[in-house]
């Protein structure tokens, strides 16, 4: 990505989505593939995701149960390497919607991880998925979001 991005912009992350979520959803919505995804961009747009999601008042314990179930596909996928059950990604997809239709304040974030939860097609996808998924849960915690 350019130097277009808003990078640091704590905004709130309610239904509208601002700043660093919007311009990652857009750039996600770009790519053919999350494998596609440079490492050095991914960090940086995790890094001001986290920012504006404890800005929003989303807590650490909200988005760590999605890191947990992120986590529990990643387990059960390094346990077959034969085959990439891709389904059980867009199941992510669901809990998402459960979580955004309990708290508004979660909508951006479901917006941003169901799109790149389209981007997922190969086990190389998961792979960047999961990493993007840890990423913004640190920067998160790293900024200051609540751990309640």
């Amino acid at each position: 990505m350019g130097g277009g991005w808003n990078r640091g912009r704590g905004r709130p992350s309610g239904d509208r989505g601002g700043g660093a979520i919007q311009e990652t959803v857009a750039h996600v919505g770009t790519l053919n593939s999350l494998g596609n995804w440079d490492a050095v961009d991914l960090v940086a747009q995790a890094d001001g995701i986290g920012r504006e999601l404890g800005n929003g008042g989303v807590t650490t314990s909200q988005i760590r149960n999605f890191l947990d179930e992120v986590n529990r596909i990643e387990a059960e996928s390094r346990m077959d390497r034969d085959t990439f059950d891709q389904s059980r990604v867009v199941f992510l997809k669901v809990q998402l919607a459960y979580a955004a239709g309990r708290e508004n304040k979660l909508k951006s974030f479901a917006r941003l991880f169901s799109t790149a939860v389209d981007k997922v097609h190969s086990r190389e996808d998961f792979n960047r998925f999961v990493k993007f998924t840890e990423a913004v849960v640190a920067y998160h915690r790293y900024h200051g979001g609540s751990n309640q």
